[in-house]
């Protein structure tokens, strides 16, 4: 793939042949392996395809969750600074600056495990001491023991439907035997009390990274932020888009018939950042307004402000992207099509290259499964939010493809015949209206051949580590943490590209599977030691691999690069 195919323009020099699009998955902390990621992947498509500081690497950035919210601050530092390198190094300093928790004691909580863990009684199932301090790090911070960036416990709600948090029954009992109070209460152990965060931490962190509104225009050179979010009510996912609509307002439609409509001709502000990332239970629903004039920002439940009226028709309510999409790469591509084909380019869209990073891993990367309750629930979450639709897209996509570039060359055999009769029927037949379910704008089977595009290059990045993971690892902010998950994503990024390059060389197949084999040995050896290479297993297997790529340059560079992120 070379820098020409990813940005020449044709003839007009306003429609760009193809485009460049990133996907950032949602996973609380582990969005700190995104930004690994992004440092590796902007220094090596830079150099790859010889972009120039202020060219776009990346004509769309797409994220939902914790994603949006890296894709916010990655777009306004390319904004700010016309340096992708740079956008990605503050995104970087976001997660070890200002949300990573540093110093973290857990002597106490944690001496249960310490005494078994110490005496060995159970060497099978008793955690490592790296699995418990992440584990017991984030019951901290969970407890609201530890202060942190990201959210803080505002308030406990009682019951107010079913009231079965009130206590059960007056008098001296069972679980107040020494109580001699006739007024002793048995506590009631259902316990059905919310805890409420609120996301005021993470809305100052982003605002202190990331310049909101944030409004781009495709004819100002400039990239494409794409966040997504679920609405409440109608349980769908809701795109908000820096790009201006035909008309030339920002806004988004949806429902049926499009009649709800949130417009933010300003841009796309925190408030839509945050509606992309609002856990449902730990936080709040986030309220955002339809109309930017009526903004405004989502209150702190415990704060003194007049309350919103709760049908405020003005108001629509979201909670976060993941629970629909987690990896939004069919919302991209149907964002793609729609921009595009509202264009004077007699129809043309541009192709694609997707570049994906998933922070939860598909498969399970060891020998055996864990099967404490600890274990089952990681790999619950792991399967829930990970990357489940976008192979199967990606397939349709290149079969709408092949089916409209068939019909294509049969128009064109038939206009190549020149029967009048004939070419009167097909031109009627195109300009058919097909049915669109509750899509307002009417298509035709001729829309159908020209809003089709190529996916040339999708390329995915996904976690794999699976050594010392808790449940809970999308709450742990620890430093320690945050900063092994950007080496994580910084390693999966070299071992992907260079995998990718391996199967792009024109050698024979066999050789290529055997390359990538012995590069696969070392990334497994990599992974099964918590991507810490302590006994230089890895660095060895990368160092013979190295003589057998000898002669590629590229590959040899991209491998050197990863021994020193190794080392």
């Amino acid at each position: 793939m070379t820098r020409e195919n990813s940005s020449k323009h044709s003839k007009d020099h306003d429609i760009p042949d193809k485009q460049r699009a990133l996907v950032l998955q949602g996973g609380g902390a582990l969005g700190a392996y995104e930004a690994g990621v992004l440092g590796v992947l902007c220094k090596k498509l830079a150099e790859e395809n010889d972009v120039r500081r202020d060219e776009l690497l990346f004509d769309i950035v797409a994220g939902t969750s914790i994603g949006a919210m890296n894709a916010a601050i990655f777009v306004s530092q390319f904004l700010e600074t016309r340096n992708w390198n740079k956008a990605a190094e503050k995104l970087q300093k976001f997660w070890l600056d200002q949300l990573a928790v540093k110093d973290m004691d857990i002597s106490e909580i944690s001496k249960p495990w310490y005494d078994h863990w110490k005496k060995r009684d159970e060497p099978a199932t008793t955690a490592s001491p790296e699995e418990a301090r992440r584990y017991f790090s984030v019951e901290r911070l969970l407890l609201d023991q530890v202060g942190n960036n990201m959210y803080y416990l505002s308030e406990n709600l009682m019951d107010k439907r079913f009231f079965d948090n009130l206590y059960q029954e007056n008098g001296p009992n069972t679980d107040n035997c020494d109580c001699k109070d006739p007024n002793c209460k048995k506590p009631n152990f259902v316990n059905n009390f919310w805890p409420v965060h609120s996301t005021k931490p993470l809305q100052e962190s982003i605002e202190k990274y990331a310049n909101l509104p944030i409004s781009t225009d495709y004819k100002d050179n400039q990239p494409r932020l794409l966040i997504f979010s679920v609405d409440v009510a109608e349980g769908v996912t809701v795109t908000f888009d820096s790009y201006p609509k035909a008309g030339g307002l920002r806004k988004s439609a949806y429902g049926k018939f499009n009649k709800i409509v949130i417009d933010y001709n300003q841009g796309i502000e925190i408030e839509h950042v945050m509606a992309s990332g609002t856990v449902p239970e730990f936080y709040k629903y986030a309220k955002v307004p339809i109309h930017t004039k009526d903004k405004q920002a989502n209150e702190d439940s415990t704060s003194n402000q007049k309350k919103v009226n709760e049908n405020n028709k003005e108001i629509r309510y979201f909670f976060d992207g993941g629970w629909l999409s987690n990896t939004p790469f069919r919302e991209l591509l149907t964002a793609h099509q729609d921009y595009w084909k509202n264009k004077t380019n007699e129809g043309k869209i541009p192709d694609l290259d997707v570049y994906i990073v998933n922070v939860n891993p598909s498969k399970y990367g060891g020998d055996k499964l864990r099967e404490d309750h600890d274990g089952v629930k990681e790999r619950a979450n792991d399967i829930i939010y990970s990357d489940r639709t976008s192979h199967y897209d990606e397939k349709m996509a290149h079969l709408i493809t092949t089916y409209a570039n068939l019909c294509n060359k049969l128009k064109k055999l038939v206009k190549d015949k020149k029967n009048e009769v004939v070419d009167k029927e097909l031109e009627k037949l195109l300009a058919t209206e097909i049915d669109n379910g509750d899509d307002i704008i009417p298509r035709t089977y001729g829309d159908l051949l020209s809003n089709a595009f190529n996916l040339s290059v999708v390329m995915r990045v996904e976690r794999a580590g699976y050594v010392n993971n808790i449940s809970n690892k999308t709450g742990d902010l620890t430093f320690e943490t945050i900063n092994k998950l950007i080496n994580e994503g910084r390693c999966d990024a070299c071992f992907t590209i260079i995998e990718k390059s391996i199967n792009d060389l024109k050698r024979d197949d066999d050789e290529k599977k055997k390359l990538i084999d012995e590069l696969n040995l070392a990334w497994q050896n990599l992974r099964d030691k918590d991507y810490e290479d302590n006994n230089s297993q890895t660095f060895y297997k990368l160092t013979e691999f190295i003589k057998k790529i000898k002669n590629e340059k590229k590959l040899v560079m991209f491998t050197n690069e990863l021994l020193s992120i190794i080392n």
